[in-house]
Formats: structure tokens, sequence, C-alpha cells
């Protein structure tokens, strides 16, 4: 990846995160790219819905049912996102 794909990935990564800490009720959560839905307790399908909505009220686009259903891991948001910021 060149730098300027480091530096989207990353400011994506970091406004995720404060969305999972919110969503998650976890002040302290820290997320990576590598973060998937099995490694987190606390993401469990309720969550996952207001974890959805978080993004799409954050970027401003809306995520369709089969992406909902097939997203489970911070990497597929982080692709989902950047996909439509292109």
């Amino acid at each position: 990846m060149d730098g300027v794909s480091d530096t989207a990935q990353a400011v994506i990564l970091d406004r995720l995160q404060d969305i999972f800490r919110a969503e998650l009720d976890e002040d302290d959560l820290v997320i990576g790219m590598d973060t998937r839905q099995v490694d987190l307790k606390a993401w469990d399908s309720l969550a996952h819905i207001r974890i959805v909505s978080g993004i799409e009220s954050e970027f401003g686009f809306e995520l369709s049912l089969s992406e909902i259903e097939e997203i489970n891991s911070v990497r597929q948001f982080v692709n989902a996102i950047r996909e439509r910021q292109q």
C-alpha cells in the first residue's frame, strides 16, 4: 500500500474504533484490522446492527442487507467504507 492508502485506512480505523467503543460500551477497547466478530464477546447480533448504524451515520452511506450479513470483521468494514470513498 502507498502512504495515502495507509493514512486513509488509519483515519477510518480511528473513526471505527470510536464507533465500536460507543456501541459495545467499552471505553478502552482497541480494535485493529484483524479484529473479527468472534474475537469480541460483546459483538453479538444486536451490537452488529448498532455498529452498522453507527458506521452508516458516521460515513454517510447505507450498507446493503447482504453486506450487513456478510461483514464479520473490522477489515471488511474498512474495505466497504473505502469502496464508497473512491
